[in-house]
């Protein structure tokens, strides 16, 4: 494991540091405070996204033939730690740039990689992901959705969930089954659909912290041009796999896990509870746990920089995490003594409620992505080749 960088890999830190400092109005600076609250201004993502086109930080780790920049996994995983210490706002169309543009610009045709990719990366057009259904999550392979070849066209008919962003999106990434008769993991179509034609319905899902980010659609006869089937009509569960390896934890996730230790502590010396040493020890605990998820990141950024793509031991990361944040957020809500137990959005909850709404989405981290019991059970499987259980 390197625990260093190299003197070009700081040379880039600066670049990146000065480029924000130029680049990143202040207003636009997140507190720390979280930002669980639904009501995220995407005109300022939006903005944000078009200024980090513009500055070719989009396109960091492509390739230098395709307009990109090639940097390496750390300098990437530098870019990510630098957003994340000066609070830089998320961006609008995280998804497709994150995981559609690096797709299409791979597995896309020419006329795909024409029309979408710079829209994509520049936030003209914002695509969310079609992939979860009520009866397929975890195991995606048993979605129901249909896509029926009609004068030209592809017919698609089912119902999508979970699906973050639906509401301001205009086209969706998604997943449909082009052969009833196949096998589980073929016979299925990656489509690029308009969120804007009739057929297409989208409904927010309300959640308890009072946001509806997450969306349900629900698809009745809406329309495909042939040119936004991605691939051949059976190549939907292959692409899908292309898709799901864009996506990274990193280091940027790790700094912050730390911030949010320094906060608590500061919660619990405000409110009053840093004497307590049942606090304290939960405080340290917290601190632990957020330099050892730094440790796993530094190794699995060794493991990249060094050729190895993500395995199954990616598993150990997202349940260390998930769970760490949990257990992080319930010691916040502890300190808080009585004050723990107010809504979020009540005038007298502590920081605005901050604690609160963290709490509310950690319960959810355990089950996104992937479930802590699926997690386990890869782990157990195909990393430390344990049998299945019966």
């Amino acid at each position: 494991m390197d625990l260093g960088y190299t003197a070009e890999e700081e040379a880039f830190r600066h670049e990146v540091r000065s480029w924000l400092e130029s680049n990143l109005p202040a207003a636009w600076r997140q507190d720390g405070k979280g930002r669980y609250r639904d009501e995220e201004d995407t005109d300022l993502q939006r903005d944000w996204q078009r200024k980090l086109h513009e500055g070719g930080w989009l396109k960091l780790g492509w390739p230098t033939e395709v307009g990109g920049r090639g940097a390496t996994p750390v300098m990437q995983a530098i870019y990510q730690e630098e957003m994340a210490r000066v609070g830089a706002p998320g961006i609008l169309g995280r998804l497709g740039v994150t995981l559609l543009a690096p797709t299409l610009a791979g597995l896309g045709s020419q006329w795909q990689k024409d029309t979408y990719v710079e829209k994509i990366l520049s936030g003209e057009l914002i695509f969310c992901q079609g992939f979860s259904e009520p009866d397929a999550g975890s195991d995606l392979a048993g979605l129901r959705t249909r896509a029926e070849k009609r004068d030209g066209k592809w017919m698609l008919s089912g119902q999508k969930t979970w699906s973050s962003g639906a509401h301001y999106s205009d086209k969706s990434f998604l997943l449909a089954r082009t052969d009833a008769s196949a096998e589980p993991h073929r016979g299925i179509g990656f489509f690029l659909v308009d969120m804007h034609q009739p057929g297409v319905e989208v409904r927010r899902i309300k959640q308890m912290t009072g946001g509806g980010e997450f969306c349900e659609i629900f698809l009745s006869g809406a329309e495909v041009d042939e040119r936004d089937l991605v691939g051949l009509p059976g190549d939907g569960w292959k692409i899908a796999m292309t898709v799901f390896g864009f996506e990274r934890g990193g280091l940027a996730q790790a700094a912050r896990f730390e911030r949010a230790v320094d906060d608590l502590a500061a919660l619990a010396r405000d409110r009053g509870a840093g004497g307590d040493p049942a606090t304290r020890q939960k405080i340290a605990q917290a601190r632990i746990e957020a330099h050892v998820f730094r440790l796993i990141g530094l190794r699995n950024l060794t493991r990249a920089q060094h050729g190895h793509a993500p395995g199954p031991e990616a598993s150990v990361t997202k349940l260390y995490w998930s769970e760490m944040d949990k257990r992080l957020q319930e010691a916040a809500i502890g300190a808080e003594g009585m004050y723990g137990a107010l809504a979020p959005d009540s005038p007298f909850a502590v920081e605005d409620g901050r604690w609160q709404y963290g709490w509310m989405w950690a319960q959810a981290e355990t089950i996104y992505a992937g479930s802590s019991e699926i997690q386990r059970n890869i782990i157990a499987e195909r990393v430390l080749g344990l049998p299945r259980g019966r």
